[in-house]
């Protein structure tokens, strides 16, 4: 049977750099992690959150509810996917950082009807919960203290909205409604969110609202990475062949160099010196890897 190789973290700790002509170029980024609270919306006690997260795991941690997997306790927390939750962090920027030129906030995932808002003022309504969403801060953000507050409607609520406004039931042979206390109204088919939150026959109906994935402060000048994709061309025990392929969005037209490199080895894969253009820029860069690391599907290598 002919082996087939893949590469495994190949490039594990990658760099990516956009070296533009003048100085102040340099991207900067800040997760927002520590420091976070929660609270049912309407009452008044704040709890210590952790981001990335969710409601039912900050209600746990903090002995406000009981193991959702143990015995039948999942019926008995079918209240908490009714009600809406905030979320808030106060978090700091120096001097450095409001001196950059564009000043934004990234939100890798949001579960899922939320609404943004810094210093009190909305910054984007989320109903996704598989993108990202990004919004300017730059007239917003302050030097020193900010407070970035989050409001997770309830997705039963909002399902139940559309399910009365398309008029019909659509099939979710997932949803166990009933376990929720809604009978035969099945709304997940109408929400942006993972099908499995509302139950299937491997496990329970826990229909969860949070921060479920990193949140971060970016602020950059003339240019910056918008995305990196690595597609693999060819791969053998001797040499992998690799084509890095970048997204760069660019303020104006002008040189730059493209660099990639790897931590691990403190080695330079690839270079290539470019000329921008206002708006989206593609562009690739070929890498060989000598004596590539490669995965195995479990026992037949390393």
């Amino acid at each position: 049977m002919k082996n087939i190789y893949f590469i495994i973290s190949l490039l594990a700790g990658v760099t990516l750099l956009i070296s533009c002509s003048g100085e102040g170029k340099q991207v900067v980024k800040k997760e927002l992690t520590g420091g976070w609270e929660f609270r049912q919306a309407g009452t008044e006690k704040w709890y210590p959150a952790e981001v990335p997260g969710c409601v039912h795991t900050d209600l746990l941690k903090n002995k406000q509810i009981e193991d959702p997997f143990y015995r039948m306790n999942e019926k008995d927390l079918q209240w908490i996917d009714k009600k809406d939750w905030e979320y808030r962090v106060v978090f700091t920027t120096n001097r450095s950082f409001q001196k950059m030129k564009h000043k934004e906030i990234i939100f890798k995932g949001l579960d899922t009807y939320a609404d943004v808002y810094l210093n009190d003022s909305l910054i984007l309504k989320a109903e996704n919960m598989f993108r990202e969403w990004k919004a300017d801060i730059s007239s917003l953000l302050k030097e020193g203290s900010n407070e970035l507050r989050i409001y997770f409607h309830s997705p039963i609520k909002m399902g139940l909205e559309k399910l009365e406004k398309n008029g019909y039931p659509l099939p979710a042979a997932n949803d166990y409604s009933e376990i929720g206390g809604m009978g035969d109204k099945r709304v997940s088919i109408f929400i942006r969110k993972a099908p499995y939150h509302f139950g299937w026959d491997w496990g329970p109906r826990l229909v969860t609202s949070g921060i479920w994935r990193p949140i971060e402060l970016q602020g950059w000048n003339e240019a910056h990475m918008e995305d990196l994709f690595i597609r693999q061309d060819h791969i053998t025990r001797e040499q992998a062949e690799i084509t890095a392929l970048f997204t760069v969005y660019s303020d104006k037209e002008m040189p730059a160099m493209l660099s990639i490199s790897d931590n691990d080895l403190k080695q330079v894969l690839g270079t290539r010196e470019v000329q921008l253009t206002q708006g989206y820029n593609t562009f690739d860069i070929p890498v060989k890897i000598s004596n590539p690391r490669l995965w195995w599907s479990h026992g037949l290598g390393e």
